[in-house]
């Protein structure tokens, strides 16, 4: 009995000897170049003998804790595709010192042969970080064939409609940064020339840190292209055929050929040799879009004839788009502490639509009794717009580190772009017995303009390690756009003139501080951005048309000082669940087209024109968002408030005697006139869902939506709005691994009905799905079918109204855009590294490499 004691208790000692010696190794690790987080790097913990006794994978902010080591003296290895494996030496655990911070670990871009690695854990399609939500593009094979635009549509904070315009959680009005870099083209063009198949990853910041412009409504998105390669030459080419031959059409009366036709391709390269990276690439896109359009508008006239007059309108709505692009760039090591960086970015673009639409006008009640038969006329009304840009960017960009903890950037850009548009929408008479147009003009009008865009940035940016944990950043940022541009009005019925011409300059100088740290399990980021907006704009035409009786001054001027504060604040409750609260004030200053007096024949029942008078709008945005992991599963769930105080609205009114006598008497028209103006305040409150989940070893789906309430209050020509909703988004992707070649790709769009300033806009749906080949036999070739719209749901409805002081109804106005569906693509994709000898492969699946 006393010998099993002994025994037992010799055992214990020993055992608790055993596990007393076990230490810990930590940190956290980031790319050198862009200082940004790696996630899913590998780490080894290597002993004397070189064998391998430890290991992890990296989190999405890049940090690991590897524990249970025993004491002694190790190495410790870091890799990751696309980077220098690094080693560390020397790295001892003892009983004085059993936990060993490694801090901060950087990794360079790859600059020699290294093994090629294989990750066959399920990377995750989103991840959150402290002041932004990472979306991989990987997943989306149904965006492959598109833009930029494209992918974005695949986000649940993200809506793109089915002209282009792109919106984050209901706002259309955000930043564009690519590559980390801010540009001056308007958003949903850049984003139109953006190949998806040259994207890496985007990030959406909601609430963006003090060190980013304030501009913009919805944020910042931030798109990563594929600039980073191992040694060598790696090529990545890709081609893209589709269309709907089996919908195609002509219109009868234009003999226009609708079609759904498009194709496109790309060539991208990167060189990696010693100290030096260079890339570049060209890409090409043309899709033509086979549509229709129906509806029914009404204006209060009050006339002998009739109560209202009704314009009910139907016809073919074709669009076309065509882009290319060339971008180049180098990036140059120095020496080991400096880096200096050049890139140029080549864009052209030419974007349409063309409205062959029959109208039956007539006057009648507003229910269209008593129709007055005397009175109807048909027209048939051709209209066509198109758009035009040339853009050039050329950045550069040096940083040096003085020692290791304090780092200079400084960043300069200069745009030029040559935009312009022309118009036409001319009126045939139509004959509804024969369904014959004539070819006699009744009456014509042609518009045009030239709006080229100067723009250029610099800015300074000085980071210091404060300690193991804290930095200091601050730096200077300025910003000038000049946009110099005339508008030309060729109506023979209107005898005003009504040509003009505007030059706006806007400059933002900007300062900026924050600090970021850790206090235990809190990281923060806290800071102050000031600005001094300076923005100047001449007319030169000021007896120009208007809705909001302006001054008529010949020159405009907007002088503002600034604060916008942001604090962002990250807590880990434990390993796997962590709060995450951010706060940020922000500014929309308006843009060139919602600014200028150009008044524009949108079509035969439209008008457009800007409003010189407009002022920015401000915002204060909070959200908290809670992370966690379930399993092999993650889950993020954001709770958001937007209020925005002097909102623009897009407004409407009529050209009628009725409401706008002085409108009418240089228009002679009865229909309806848009324009845009500061009339109250908006707000959102909801919460967003992003949910990654791990179905099986070959299946994973994510799942983003979100669900809040949209007030929009203010006042219009005098009547009093006080709209609501409450909106909602569904979207997911599923992927299925259905063998080691073939994988197959779901994704789906639900986006709920939304009120407006003036009326609603309706729920909108679509499906997509892609099969993607990858021969064994044909390395480095990847074949992807997709079919878009599979269900034939690309329906966009829009209803429109006012009222007067009297609550009487001055207009109404219901359109409805259908496009064609299903369109089948078929997309080529070939990646080729020379990198020289190939090496053995190694094969990591998570932490089942490590015993």
């Amino acid at each position: 009995m006393n010998t099993k004691f002994s025994l037992l208790t010799l055992l214990f000692l020993f055992t608790t000897v055993v596990f007393a010696q076990n230490g810990s190794i930590s940190g956290t690790i980031f790319d050198n170049d862009s200082n940004e987080a790696v996630p899913f790097a590998t780490i080894a913990v290597i002993d004397s003998s070189s064998q391998t006794v430890k290991g992890a994978i990296s989190t999405d902010e890049g940090k690991f804790n590897i524990n249970n080591i025993n004491y002694g003296t190790y190495s410790l290895q870091i890799s990751f595709i696309g980077y220098q494996t690094i080693t560390l030496n020397n790295i001892t655990l003892s009983k004085t010192s059993p936990e060993v911070n490694m801090k901060t670990v950087m990794l360079k871009p790859q600059s020699e042969s290294l093994n090629e690695v294989t990750i066959k854990a399920i990377k995750k399609t989103a991840s959150t970080k402290i002041d932004r939500k990472t979306y991989s593009t990987t997943d989306f094979e149904t965006a492959k064939g598109g833009n930029a635009a494209d992918v974005l549509n695949k986000l649940p904070s993200v809506t793109v409609d089915p002209n282009g315009n792109v919106s984050v959680r209901g706002t259309s009005d955000f930043m564009v940064y690519l590559n980390g870099k801010p540009t001056q083209v308007d958003a949903s063009t850049l984003l139109s020339q953006i190949s998806a198949n040259a994207i890496n990853k985007i990030d959406v910041i909601t609430v963006p840190t003090a060190r980013y412009d304030a501009q913009g409504k919805g944020g910042i998105i931030n798109i990563s292209t594929k600039t980073k390669g191992i040694e060598g030459l790696s090529i990545s080419a890709n081609g893209l055929i589709g269309g709907a031959p089996w919908a195609n059409i002509t219109d009868k009366y234009s003999n226009y050929k609708l079609n759904d036709d498009r194709y496109g391709g790309g060539l991208n390269l990167v060189y990696n040799k010693n100290n030096m990276s260079l890339y570049g690439g060209f890409n090409y896109n043309k899709k033509n879009v086979n549509g229709k359009r129906s509806g029914d508008a009404r204006v209060l006239v009050k006339d002998p004839l009739g109560e209202y007059f009704h314009m009910v309108a139907a016809g073919e709505r074709p669009e076309w788009y065509e882009y290319y692009s060339a971008n180049a760039g180098v990036d140059f090591k120095l020496s080991n502490k400096d880096q200096l960086s050049l890139s140029y970015f080549y864009g052209n673009r030419t974007a349409g639509r063309a409205a062959y639409y029959i109208y039956n006008n007539f006057f009648a009640e507003a229910d269209k009794s008593n129709k007055n038969l005397t009175s109807e006329t048909w027209v048939y009304n051709p209209n066509i717009d198109n758009r035009f840009g040339e853009y050039h960017t050329i950045n550069a960009d040096y940083s040096i580190d003085f020692n290791e903890s304090s780092n200079l950037k400084i960043a300069t850009s200069y745009e030029n772009s040559d935009l312009s548009r022309e118009l036409t929408n001319q009126n045939y008479d139509y004959n509804p017995t024969t369904d014959t147009a004539s070819s006699t003009i009744d009456q014509g009008y042609s518009l045009s303009d030239s709006t080229p865009l100067k723009g250029f940035r610099f800015s300074i940016d000085y980071s210091k390690n404060i300690n193991e944990t804290d930095v200091l950043g601050f730096g200077f940022q300025t910003n000038y756009a000049n946009i110099a541009g005339d508008f030309n009005f060729e109506n023979n019925l209107v005898t005003k003139d009504l040509d003009n011409s505007i030059d706006l300059s806007r400059t933002v100088y900007a300062a900026y501080a924050d600090y970021s740290g850790n206090v235990g399990k809190l990281d923060y980021i806290v800071g102050l951005r000031t600005e001094y907006g300076d923005q100047n704009m001449d007319v030169t035409n000021t007896d120009y048309l208007t809705l909001f009786n302006n001054t008529g001054r010949s020159n405009y001027e907007d002088k503002e000082f600034d604060l916008f504060p942001s604090a962002h604040l990250s807590y880990s409750i434990s390993e796997k669940d962590k709060l995450i609260l951010a706060s940020s004030r922000r500014i929309n200053r308006p843009s060139v087209t919602n600014l200028a007096p150009f008044l524009y024949r949108r079509h035969f029942e439209v008008y457009v024109v800007g409003d010189p008078e407009l002022e920015a709008e401000y915002l204060n945005n909070v959200e908290l968002t809670y992370d966690t992991k379930i399993g092999k599963n993650t889950f993020s769930l954001t709770g958001f408030y937007r209020g925005t105080d002097n909102a623009v609205f897009r407004v409407n009114t009529t050209t009628t005697n009725v409401e706008n006598p002085d409108v009418f008497d240089i228009l002679q028209e009865n229909v309806l006139i848009r324009s845009y103006t500061n009339a109250g305040n908006s707000t959102a409150l909801g919460a967003e869902l992003n949910a990654n989940i791990v179905v099986t070893s070959f299946a994973k789906l994510f799942l983003g939506g979100s669900l809040y309430n949209f007030n929009i209050k203010g006042d219009v020509f005098g009547y009093n709005v006080d709209n609501s909703s409450t909106n909602w988004t569904l979207k997911g992707n599923l992927n299925l691994n259905l063998s080691q070649t073939f994988k197959f790709n779901f994704d789906y769009n639900i986006k709920s009905r939304t009120v407006t300033s003036q009326g609603s806009n309706d729920s909108f749906s679509m499906a997509n799905i892609a099969l993607n080949y990858k021969p064994k036999n044909l390395k480095g070739w990847d074949f992807s079918l997709r079919g878009l719209d599979i269900f034939s749901t690309n329906l966009q409805g829009l209803d429109t109204n006012a009222f007067n002081g009297s609550q009487e109804q001055i207009f109404y106005q219901e359109t409805e855009y259908t496009r064609n569906g299903p369109i089948v693509e078929l997309g080529i994709n070939y990646t080729l590294n020379m990198k020289g000898k190939k090496k053995k492969e190694k094969t990591f699946e998570g932490n089942k490499h490590f015993k």
